[in-house]
This record gives C-alpha cells, structure tokens and sequence, in this order.
C-alpha cells in the first residue's frame, strides 16, 4: 500500500501547485486590466478562460458486489478530480491538438482537465492454491495516476489520458486483497506470491463517445502502452429522461468522460452497451516486456519430456508414465479430484506405500495440487485419518504432515517442504528406476518453476455486455450503478470458466 500513499502524494501536491498557479495568474491578470479599459469582448474572454467547473468522481467494482465467483479481473477502484481548463491551460495546449481531430469546436465546445488514481487486481480461477494454476490468469495488479483532458459538446465527449504507474508486488495488491477477504470473512487468497513482477508502465488513451439520437450512440476506446495495447468498439442503446449529452463513462477498465453537466440540467436514463475488444498486448497476462522470469505451462519444455533420456530405454509404458504425470502436473484449479485419484491410482496402489488416506493427500496436494489451502472440515478428516496410524509414520513424515496441515497462509510452499514430500513419496516405489526417475524429474521441475511468474497466452478477441443506470441531478450529483458481463481474456485450460461477471457503481459531485 506504500505505492498507493505515494500516489496519492503526488495526486494532491500537484492539484495543490496548478490551484495555486491559476489563481495567481487570474489575479495578477486582474490587478493589471484597468477597468475603464475592460470591453464587453474582454470580459467574456476573461470568464471563459476561468476555471469556473471543479467535480469529483469515484468508481469501484468488484465481483463480490454481485455475488458472483471471486476470479480473472476482480476488484478495480478509481478516484478523478476535473476542472475546467482555459485556453492557457498547458493539457489543453498539448491534448486538444489530438482531440480536436475528432471533434470539430463550436461555440458549446467545452473542455475539463482531469487527474485521477487507481488501480486494478486480477486473480486466478481458485485463490486457494499458493501455486499458479496450469492454464489460468496469473495473479497481478497494477496502480497508476493520470493526466486528462476532455473535450465535449452538446453529443460528442473525447478523452484522452496520459497515464504512469506500475504493476506488480509494490502497487500492494496483495495486503489490500487478503485484508477485504477477511473484513468480509471470504477464503485468504493464497498465491500473491507468484504475481506479474515490478514493472513501471505508461500508456495514452483515447475514448470517444458520439450519440447520433438521445437514445442511441457509439463508443471507441483506444488503449497504447506497456501495460495494455487494444482497440474497443461499442454500441451504447439507453432510455430516460436526456437529450443527446453523451454523459459520463461507467467503467473503471474504460472510464470514459467525467461528468457532463449544465447548471439547472439535470438527467437520468438507463443504458445497454454491448461491444468487443482486440488484444494486441496486455502485461497482467502475458508479464513484463523481455522477462526472463516467467514460464508457460500449456506450451514450455517440461522436465518430463527428458523422460525417454532419463530411462534410456523407450517403451510404450514409458510414454504411458510420461502421459500419466503430465496429467498429475496439470492443474487448472477445477480438476483435484480427477488428479487425486489417477495419483492414488499410479504412484499409491502400485506400490508398497503404507499409509492411508491422511499423508498421502498431503503429499499429493504439496507436490501436483499447488500447495492447495484445505478447508476446515478436510483439516479434521485428515487430522483424524493420521491420528489412526501415527505410530507407523516415520519423524520426517509426521514433521511434513503437521507443516502441511497447519502451515502460513498467503504465501509459497517452501521448496523444502515440497523436497521432503517428493522423498517421502518416492522411497515406496517398487522399481528403482522409475523412482529415481521420479525424483529427478520432480527436482528439476520445482528447480524450473522457483523465481518465475506463470504467464498465459492471450485471447484476441474479447466480447462484453454492459448494463446499467446513470443519473445526474440538477445540482450536479452523480449516482450510477453498472453490472459487467465478458469473455475471458486470456487462453484458458479445459474446464475453466469462459466469462466472468462483476457490479460496479460511480459516485460523484460537481461544484
């Protein structure tokens, strides 16, 4: 959360500084005019290029806001601060070249400087898992600080943001998830630990919003950065009461405008906003530019493929065993049961391994299972299934089984630990060349995997669907509510959810 206080920091100095440099120049240019000299042109002149709009505006969505499953993009927040920018304002200087583009300006065009905060956590489909899982969304999370302008009039917004931040361990993604969680008495995320690394980021984006009826617009958003390079188009089909002010965005993934408002013109209306997405880069994903610290498991050179090299001897039973691990090893957070049963099948019944059920799901779950957080009911079954036999189990088992059971929550499984778990499983294998084997390989892997991030390979395309209310008061109050339905971003393992589904509401003023 440092990074999160840093921000903020330079969020409220710099508005501090810009205040303080406007109001001297407005009043340095008063005590200077001579009012006798003033026309009527001037005076205009002067009352446009005073900033004479300040709103503020804040947007938060989470998935648990809905009640839907806890997973992919699942928490975002942003907090904006606008005011109206004059001719001299240095963002309007640089921006509206761009802007004006797609906007021709009229006597109604008007134009509002913006700053804002946010940021944004992904995670993958089971959070219990201190491991990554084979072929799910990493976890990651990144904050970031903006410099806007916005360029409207009476049925056309542009926006477009310069934005600097980072993703990674320091945004704090991490400490925020796991202390809502337990406000909120949900399950401890437990793989923070294997999060996209550090990496600052930079982007420009550009939203634009056109209404051609009060009830019927469009909107484009362009994304160019390290973090995220993408193109999204939509529809945007509403009813209420407002004419063909475009209002303001909903979304903290694509803000859009602030609000829009008149003094005295106050609107509501509801909206459906269906539209797509392509995917050019997206770091959440796919980590940092050049890394040489993440792994791919649908698609790397396992440890297993030396298998033929470890035996020197192929054989159909060979790649048999081959196959039978790689399925063991692949692990999409949705299949423990499957997997539990071909290891009890392949690596428990095969053999002179004597324990029961206890210890040899811990040893499963601490070497092919991710290092899987055991609720509070399975602790018991597993305490009691132990108790029965614990005179049998030998020192180093009892030491790994108490770890396994009562262990820290919220981070990585120790190599160590997972040492231990590949040497008490393998001394019960019948055959000493497969158990050597066994344990060679499952060294490499854990040697393979320890320092890197998972990454995944990214979906092109991206449908969504939005719905929602907005409504503006005529004191300038801004209250909205959106829920959010999307295809998967990124290239999932079988059997992983295809969408996800997420609320989110805004709140604002403007003065």
């Amino acid at each position: 959360m440092k990074t999160n206080r840093f921000l903020i920091i330079i969020f409220l100095s710099f508005l501090l500084v810009h205040s303080t440099w406007a109001q001297t120049k407005i009043t340095k240019k008063q005590t200077t005019i001579k009012p006798e000299a003033e026309t009527k042109e001037n005076l205009e002149t002067t009352k446009r290029e005073t900033p004479d709009q300040y709103q503020i505006r804040l947007l938060m969505e989470n998935d648990a806001f809905g009640g839907f499953s806890d997973r992919y993009y699942t928490n975002g927040a942003r907090l904006e601060f606008h005011m109206s920018a004059g001719e001299s304002n240095p963002t309007r200087r640089v921006f509206s070249y761009w802007n004006d583009l797609f906007l021709t300006p009229n006597e109604k065009t008007k134009y509002l400087q913006g700053f804002a905060v946010g940021q944004e956590f992904y995670t993958p489909t089971n959070i219990t898992k201190a491991d990554v899982s084979y072929g799910d969304r990493p976890y990651s999370s990144r904050g970031y600080f903006t410099n806007s302008l916005t360029t409207f009039n009476e049925d056309t917004s542009i926006t477009t943001e310069l934005e600097l931040g980072m993703i990674g361990p320091s945004v704090g993604g991490k400490s925020a998830q796991i202390n809502f969680h337990n406000f909120i008495g949900s399950p401890t995320p437990q793989g923070w630990d294997t999060q996209i690394p550090d990496s600052y980021s930079v982007a420009l984006k550009t939203d634009i919003r056109k209404f051609y009826h009060r009830f019927f617009g469009t909107q484009y958003n362009v994304n160019l950065g390290n973090i995220q390079t993408d193109v999204s188009f939509g529809l945007i089909f509403r009813f209420g009461n407002v004419d063909k002010t475009p209002g303001p965005g909903s979304s903290v993934l694509q803000p859009g405008s602030p609000i829009l408002h008149e003094d005295g013109k106050g609107y509501w209306y509801f909206y459906v906003n269906p539209g797509g997405t392509l995917q050019a880069y997206n770091a959440t994903i796919q980590g940092q530019m050049g890394t040489d610290k993440a792994y791919k498991s649908q698609n790397r050179s396992s440890a297993f493929s030396n298998w033929d090299s470890f035996l020197n001897n192929p054989t159909p039973d060979v790649g048999e065993r081959e196959l039978q691990y790689r399925i063991l090893s692949e692990d999409n957070g949705r299949n423990t049961l499957q997997r539990y049963i071909l290891f009890n099948e392949f690596l428990v019944n095969g053999t002179n391994n004597p324990y029961n059920i206890g210890l040899n799901y811990l040893l499963f779950n601490n070497i092919f299972n991710g290092a899987e957080e055991i609720e509070r009911t399975t602790r018991i079954f597993l305490l009691s299934n132990l108790a029965a036999q614990w005179d049998q189990i030998p020192d180093n088992a009892k030491a790994l089984a108490v770890y396994s059971i009562f262990r820290p929550e919220g981070g990585k499984l120790p190599p160590i630990i997972r040492y231990y778990s590949y040497e008490i499983l393998s001394q019960f294998i019948l055959d000493p060349k497969q158990r050597e084997t066994l344990l060679q390989l499952l060294r490499e892997e854990i040697e393979y995997r320890d320092e890197k991030t998972y990454i995944a390979d990214l979906k092109r395309a991206v449908g969504f669907v939005r719905a929602g209310f907005v409504s503006v008061s005529n004191a300038g109050f801004l209250f909205g509510l959106h829920y959010n339905y999307q295809t998967i971003d990124f290239q999932a393992a079988k059997g992983l959810p295809q969408q996800h589904q997420w609320v989110g509401f805004q709140l604002g003023k403007v003065f």
